[in-house]
């Protein structure tokens, strides 16, 4: 389940309907179903990675002010590379006002003129490129603002704007510090979780090609036809799963090398495991699993719902241009 701030900014994102059919089968595929999300969590033992805190409100409350998001529109490079250039600093000061307080205002509402201009500023921010010359100047307390241009008052997290009607510049930095401020909470919470050693930073450490080919693999299986294992689990390999589930997403029990990917049946050779582009199909060797062997399904159980969520977030942040496309 998203949490709200999560559904505020996918609302606006267009998702293939062959990504949300994937994406959909892959989380009711994986083995950590509902009910065992639900228990996990009552244990404090399941996180969601992209979750965005309580405390993004105002950069994404201020975002979507007149129904925009960061991606819901063509995002080009040139976006991406001005989020990337920021100075750690600036994207750790960000990042603390952010949770500074759980203000989110302006201290007067924009006229209709500048709610137009702001929406189509925010267009071309986003897909041309159209950046401020100045940064958004941020005061220690709303007792600070002299009442010319626009700050943000750090005390209550208001954005103060002038009496005057808004200018192109001004607009822009707000525009601009909306983006960015939702960028370093996104890229603060990555470094939290790659910091944390556990299966969710397993997750994060992925390449985007990495991303890229498990997301590629499992669009190109046929789930209609296909889907499951090649053979039935006996009893005692399915609580040898469940046993080694658990430990992979508690204590960290990981395989040494990744899940083989095949593109047809006739590629298999009957050793170990691998996942069939041809059917959705994990081939399973005669004999019994081997402990290693069901690492290496339970790694890529979990890699696949993580891909399509990691994709449509980055798309909607803007670090994506589009979904991966096969060759």
């Amino acid at each position: 389940m998203r949490n709200r701030n999560e559904e505020i900014l996918y609302q606006d994102l267009e998702i293939p309907e062959i990504v949300w059919q994937k994406a959909n089968t892959a989380f009711s595929q994986i083995h950590m179903v509902e009910e065992k999300k639900q228990n996990l969590a009552k244990k404090g033992k399941l996180r969601s990675i992209f979750r965005i805190p309580k405390a993004a409100a105002v950069a994404i409350i201020c975002c979507c002010i007149f129904g925009t998001t960061v991606a819901a529109m063509g995002i080009i490079s040139l976006y991406r590379q001005r989020m990337e250039n920021m100075e750690e600093q600036e994207i750790e000061d960000l990042y603390q006002l952010a949770y500074a307080d759980e203000a989110n205002s302006l201290n007067r509402p924009f006229t209709a003129e500048e709610g137009e201009r702001y929406q189509a500023l925010t267009e071309e921010y986003e897909k041309s490129g159209r950046f401020p010359e100045e940064t958004l100047t941020i005061i220690a307390d709303a007792g600070d603002y002299s009442g010319q241009g626009v700050a943000v008052a750090a005390d209550e997290r208001t954005i103060y704007l002038p009496e005057e009607a808004l200018s192109d510049e001004e607009l822009l930095e707000i525009i601009d510090f909306n983006h960015k401020m939702t960028y370093s909470i996104y890229k603060k919470n990555q470094e939290r979780i790659l910091m944390q050693g556990d299966w969710e930073s397993r997750m994060v450490a992925m390449t985007d090609s990495e991303v890229d080919r498990i997301y590629l693999a499992y669009c190109a299986s046929n789930l209609e036809t296909g889907g499951g294992y090649s053979r039935e689990l006996s009893q005692a390999e399915s609580q040898r799963y469940e046993e080694l589930n658990e430990q992979y997403e508690n204590e960290g029990v990981y395989p040494e090398i990744e899940l083989n990917i095949i593109k047809t049946v006739d590629e298999y050779t009957g050793r170990g495991v691998a996942f069939c582009e041809e059917n959705s199909k994990y081939y399973l060797p005669d004999g019994a699993l081997s402990d290693f062997d069901f690492l290496q399904i339970i790694d890529f159980e979990h890699k696949i719902p993580y891909c399509f969520d990691r994709i449509n977030y980055e798309i909607m942040m803007g670090l994506r241009e589009g979904y991966p496309e096969a060759e």
